[in-house]
């Protein structure tokens, strides 16, 4: 029994290294320039090893995102939880932990992601899945005083995706800095829709990071 576990625990802590080796990897050089015989090196195991536990990239990539995208949501899910941060904090760490993270990810593999369909059908759905606690979000935001009244949030997040897919099917990233990207968005549509109060809490905190 206790050799089953250790087994398990092993194979366990050998998924969630490929997946951090795999997703460092994929950022640094693009999705399709990583072979997953690069992969299997790096990890110093065998490619029937590699193929046992992930049996194509697709599928390996597929785990990545929802690994990445676990630990994101459990962080700022607690994050959120925290009774002395309002919305405005909520949306400046968001906004930190997106430039940290897009800090050293190669445009390559924002436009090579769009080619595996599994990963695009997953954010599709997750897309979908959030917009009800994304909803919920912006009413708190008008009840904590920051947020305006008069905003259709329909409109505004039906823009906003509009901006997204924009910049996703004209490669944008390519001739702009992605930093530069997402601080053009947070200001025009954050500080768009917050209040002369939730103007000068959002404005605080950004100049405070600079």
């Amino acid at each position: 029994m206790q050799k089953n576990s250790s087994v398990t625990s092993y194979r366990q802590q050998l998924r969630e290294k490929i997946l951090k080796i795999s997703m460092e990897e994929f950022k640094s050089k693009g999705i399709r320039a990583v072979k997953m015989d690069d992969i299997a090196a790096l990890l110093g195991i065998s490619k029937r090893t590699l193929y046992e536990i992930y049996s194509n990239k697709e599928e390996l990539l597929l785990e990545c995102v929802k690994f990445q995208e676990g630990q994101y949501d459990a962080y700022m899910a607690s994050f959120e939880k925290d009774p002395s941060n309002n919305v405005i904090d909520i949306i400046i760490e968001f906004y930190n932990k997106q430039i940290q993270w897009l800090s050293d990810v190669n445009p390559l593999y924002f436009s090579d992601i769009q080619k595996y369909s599994q990963v695009v059908s997953y954010f599709e759905r997750r897309d979908i899945e959030r917009k009800q606690d994304k909803m919920i979000f912006y009413q708190r935001g008008i009840r904590e005083g920051v947020f305006r009244e008069d905003v259709d949030y329909d409109v505004l997040s039906r823009i906003l995706k509009a901006s997204i897919d924009y910049i996703k099917q004209t490669q944008m990233y390519k001739e702009y800095d992605l930093t530069r990207i997402l601080n053009n968005i947070i200001m025009l549509f954050i500080r768009g829709v917050c209040t002369y109060d939730g103007i000068k809490q959002f404005d605080a905190l950004m100049s405070s990071r600079l």
